[in-house]
């Protein structure tokens, strides 16, 4: 793949980012203004494709959450009041995957996982 200035920006953003973002979240963080939102829909279709990013849906928002793929793998807690996201350092479904890959002969290579619930804070908003 072609490793373009802007494809590079992209990669530098996504690496500096604390949680997944979306294609305009990408947009407001490029300092440099040189990015537009097709450019970058373009860059993380590219991405996707060569196993570079991994692509979730938040449910709540419907929005596509755009993050590097690294070689451990996480999960993020999404709150559905504030959409608030905490990033868990664990997989918790390790123990799942390992069933699933006995019963059905698959060897599992990825997952995309956003767990949804309610903040601490929101629940005391109540």
């Amino acid at each position: 793949m072609k490793q373009t200035k802007s494809r590079k920006a992209i990669l530098s953003i996504l690496r500096n980012a604390k949680r997944p973002l979306t294609a305009m979240e990408i947009l407001r963080l490029d300092e440099s203004s040189s990015l537009n939102l097709s450019t970058i829909y373009r860059a993380l279709i590219a991405f996707e494709a060569e196993g570079i990013i991994r692509k979730d849906i938040s449910v709540h928002s419907r929005d596509a959450l755009y993050s590097l793929k690294e070689e451990e793998h996480g999960h993020i807690i999404e709150c559905i009041k504030c959409h608030k996201h905490v990033e868990l350092d664990y997989c918790p479904f390790d123990e799942a995957n390992r069933d699933i890959e006995k019963k059905t002969g698959f060897a599992i290579e990825d997952e995309n996982h956003i767990i949804y619930g309610v903040c601490a804070d929101c629940r005391q908003e109540k």
